[in-house]
């Protein structure tokens, strides 16, 4: 009979304590501080009220308090890492020639007006700025502002730099970076935490 008392209320303090704390976790741990909050991400600078991913979109998205903002990278074939969402030039500029296939310097400009990819039948249209931007360019205008970069293709060059440019630009703590594609993530972590 005491044993079975003895088992009983140990049992049962146990079941009381987990489900107390599963209920409340901070009790024993601190919640998790986030380095920042993201209720607005500004999708490629906000693609359906400027030409998507140029420093004028990226702009306007800030001043109207965009709390990130969103975008796509890819390297140049002078190793350059440009903010793209596509590889191939042709949607946006109306050249078919592949981003890694043409040197920064020569990448053409964006057209005067440029399809939404994800919302039909709308379009925007660009005023002077037209030119496909670099990450650093990124950084170095908004400093403060939070960046969640999409790593589009799997190349170890690419992951590389973007690492290397986040850690230049002392960005750690603002930039959230990766794929939907678990091969590329891997290699980002360990570009992150193993380099």
């Amino acid at each position: 009979m005491c044993a079975a008392v003895y088992v009983l209320s140990t049992v049962t303090g146990y079941v009381l304590t987990s489900a107390l704390l599963l209920k409340c976790p901070t009790l024993l741990h601190r919640r998790k501080r986030e380095p920042f909050l993201s209720r607005h991400i500004s999708h490629r600078g906000g693609a359906g009220e400027n030409l998507e991913n140029t420093m004028a979109a990226f702009k306007h998205a800030v001043n109207l308090g965009t709390d990130m903002l969103e975008l796509d990278c890819h390297l140049t074939q002078d190793e350059e890492v440009v903010v793209s969402h596509d590889a191939n030039l042709k949607r946006a500029t109306g050249i078919n020639a592949q981003i890694s296939d043409v040197a920064y310097a020569a990448l053409p400009p964006y057209l005067c007006k440029l399809g939404v990819t994800f919302q039909r039948e709308c379009f925007c249209e660009g005023g002077e700025d037209k030119r496909i931007p670099l990450l650093r360019d990124v950084f170095d205008a908004f400093p403060n502002t939070p960046v969640n970069i999409d790593i589009k293709v799997n190349n170890d060059t690419l992951i590389k730099k973007v690492s290397e440019l986040v850690v230049k630009y002392d960005r750690e703590h603002l930039t959230v970076w990766g794929n939907a594609n678990n091969q590329i993530v891997k290699k980002c972590y360990k570009e992150v935490f193993f380099t």
